[in-house]
C-alpha cells in the first residue's frame, strides 16, 4: 500500500475482524493468497502463518513486519479490532 492512500475493503471483511476475526486471515485471503504463498512470500514457515490466524501466538515484530511487507500492508492494518483490545 502506498503511504497516503487508503485501501477500501468490503464491509463483509469489515465486520469479520470486528466478530474476532484474525486481521491477517481477512487480509490473506483479501489478497487471494493460501497459507502457504504469504508464508513463502513472506519467507516464513506456513505452520506459523496458521498459529497467527488461529490466536495460538501473536508472532515476532520481524515476522509480522515479514507478513505486512508481503501482503502491502501497513502494521496498522493487522492490529486487531477495537472490541478486542480492551
Amino acid at each position: 500500500m502506498q503511504v497516503g492512500h487508503d485501501e477500501l475493503v468490503p464491509a463483509e471483511a469489515v465486520d469479520r475482524v470486528l466478530d474476532g476475526e484474525a486481521p491477517l486471515r481477512l487480509w490473506r485471503e483479501h489478497r487471494g493468497l493460501t497459507q502457504q504463498a504469504l508464508a513463502e512470500a513472506a519467507g516464513v514457515g506456513k505452520s506459523y502463518v496458521s498459529q497467527i490466524e488461529s490466536g495460538r501466538t501473536t508472532g515476532t515484530v520481524e515476522t509480522l513486519g515479514s507478513l505486512v511487507r508481503a501482503l502491502g500492508l501497513d502494521f496498522d492494518d493487522l492490529a486487531p479490532a477495537e472490541s478486542e483490545r480492551g
